[in-house]
Parts: C-alpha cells; structure tokens; sequence
C-alpha cells in the first residue's frame, strides 16, 4: 500500500506526534529520514491522500489520522524494550500483603491507571467456566454458618449466612450433602442452570418447607455467578473522551463484554484502535493482554486510552504490569497452600 520509506515516515510522525501532540513538518522529519525535503514533503502528501495523514490547520506540518494510527499498529508497532524505570514503578506498587486475589486484581487495575493516565480494567477468569471443586459448610454458632467453596481446586470463597429458623441441627448436614452430589464437580454455568431446575425438585424430597432453603441456596451461590471487574481511572476518561464514555464505564458488566467480544478465542493480546461498535467506545483506543491466573485459566488486562495515545510506551507499561502480576499472583497461590481462606 505504500512504500517503505512513507512506511518510515508514517513511523516517525506517529512517534513524534505521540510524544509531542504537534504537528510535524518535513524539516522535522530530515533528521532522520535521508532524503530531501522536497522528496519527504511529496511522500507526506501521498500519505495524506492515503488518509494516512491529516494536515494541521495552523501549521504545515502533518499528523496521524485515525486510520494512520491503525495502521501504525497494525503493521508496525512493537516493543523494543521495557523501560528499567516503569519496572521499578510496577515492582514497588505491587509490594503489599495480599489476602484476597480482590485486592491483588484491583491493585493491577490501579497501578496500570497510575502508571498510564488512562483507565485500567482487569477482569477475572471467565466466571461460567470455572468448576466447583469442593465445598463445606462450618457451624458457627446456634445462629450462623460459612459455607466454603472452592473453585479450580484453588479459589476459596467464603460466605457466611443466617441459619435458617426452623432448620434441626441435620439440616445443614442435608444442604452439604446434596451440595456434593449435585453441584460439587460442575461447571458455574451448569449450578446456575441446576439451581433452577433440579435442585427444587431434589429438595422437596427432604424438606417439608422448601421456600427459605432454595433461597439459602440463592445466597451461598450467588457470588459465583457475578464476574469479577476492576476498573480504576474512570475520571481519566473526560481528559482522553466525552461524558458518554465516563457513563458507560459505570456499568461493568457492559464494558466486560465488549472486552471479550473484542478478542478472539485463542488471541493472547489485541491492540483495537477506534474500531468499536459501541458508540461510547468508537473514538477510543483498547489495549488488551490475557495473563495466567495459577491454577484457574486466563484473566484479562485493559487499558482505554485516546487515539493518540503513546503506543509503544503503554504497550511496555501493560506488558509490564502483567509480568509483574504473574509473580504476585504465583507468591498468593503459594500463600493459600497453607489452607488459609479468603473471607467475604
């Protein structure tokens, strides 16, 4: 589509533009680029009409246009170097004691929101897929119980709830044991789905009053079914978007799915530049990489950031970030061998 030295060109005014938000002329760009500055201004047009470029109202230089920065992207970005400093940064903010993967997650979220200016969202393991591995139920007292579930042999959840009035002291006995046989072993998708169908006709066999048993049920099981979202940096996005794209991020579950719509299956990281369907989305940029959860699959990284945003330093700064994460997250698992819980 064009050549290698407008290819060379394109580059560099993306660089300079992303560092320096001005416009960028063909003296700038002889520099670097040997070649005269009339053969370097012949290219910058053949660009523009490209559509590759925009030329600035106030000034003859050139910048990138949208589909100048997608096609920066698409054929030329990547990551030279981390830079020594960033790691630091990222090694530094991830120094805390962690109890609860929460806290782990939703610090990655804010540490890439620091680090950037912009807004960064990580999302868990795809709740649906996760299977239940094992579950318990500890009396606490006459009135209230926990229920521990763990998940992928390697995320407890602990959820502690009223007795119910007229249970007898088997009751609970009853509600672990048709836990174990039914749900213990299935995916949360098929819990949800169990929940609704078999497990009402099951527990009619061994209770008289079945209403505040199901909803016991409800209750114990109700975490499993809410995905996990972090977003931090959500006021960044009125310096890099508008109104429409702050309300948006108000809701999580919908920034959720167009995150993991906008990747494929089997893609470890994609890089979309103002190419949303969503209309609070479409004039903005989102940088993805999946990274490792121990034991459990994928979770996902986000960042939402303008057009012109630095590519290649916000990609370093995510590729950082996730790196870092794997660490922690593996010193956390290490931490839960010794049968500690995670308590809500």
């Amino acid at each position: 589509m064009i050549t290698p030295r407008q290819n060379d060109i394109l580059n560099l005014i993306v660089e300079l533009f992303t560092q320096t938000h001005e416009p960028v002329g063909s003296k700038t760009l002889q520099e670097t680029i040997s070649s005269s500055s009339a053969t370097i201004r012949n290219d910058m047009a053949r660009l523009e009409q490209l559509g590759l470029l925009e030329k600035a109202h106030t000034s003859s230089g050139r910048m990138p246009s949208k589909s100048g920065f997608q096609y920066f992207v698409e054929h030329s970005l990547r990551i030279d170097s981390l830079d020594e400093k960033d790691v630091y940064q990222v090694v530094k903010a991830f120094d805390f004691e962690a109890f609860k993967l929460e806290d782990i997650l939703e610090k990655a979220s804010q540490i890439l929101a620091d680090l950037t200016g912009y807004t960064g969202i990580v999302l868990d393991v795809v709740p649906t897929r996760q299977h239940l591995t094992s579950f318990d139920i500890v009396q606490l007292s006459s009135h209230d119980a926990l229920a521990i579930l763990t998940l992928d042999d390697s995320k407890p959840v602990t959820v502690q709830f009223a007795i119910p009035k007229n249970f007898l002291a088997r009751d609970l006995e009853t509600v672990k044991m048709l836990v174990e046989t039914r749900l213990v072993s299935k995916t949360v998708l098929d819990i949800h789905y169990n929940l609704r169908t078999e497990i009402p006709q099951v527990i009619q066999k061994y209770f008289t009053t079945t209403d505040n048993v199901l909803d016991l049920f409800d209750y114990i099981f109700e975490q499993l079914f809410k995905e996990l979202i972090f977003i931090s940096g959500k006021v960044a996005s009125l310096s890099y978007a508008d109104l429409t794209t702050y309300q948006y991020l108000d809701n999580p579950q919908l920034v959720s799915l167009e995150i993991r719509n906008s990747m494929q299956e089997e893609e470890m990281s994609s890089i979309r530049v103002a190419d949303s369907s969503e209309k609070a989305l479409a004039n903005v940029s989102i940088i993805s990489q999946k990274f490792l959860i121990p034991y459990r699959g994928f979770a996902t990284m986000s960042l939402i950031g303008p057009i012109d945003m630095d590519y290649k330093k916000m990609l370093s700064i995510i590729t950082i970030v996730t790196k870092v994460l794997a660490v922690k997250l593996g010193d956390y698992y290490r931490y839960l061998n010794s049968n500690h819980y995670e308590v809500n």
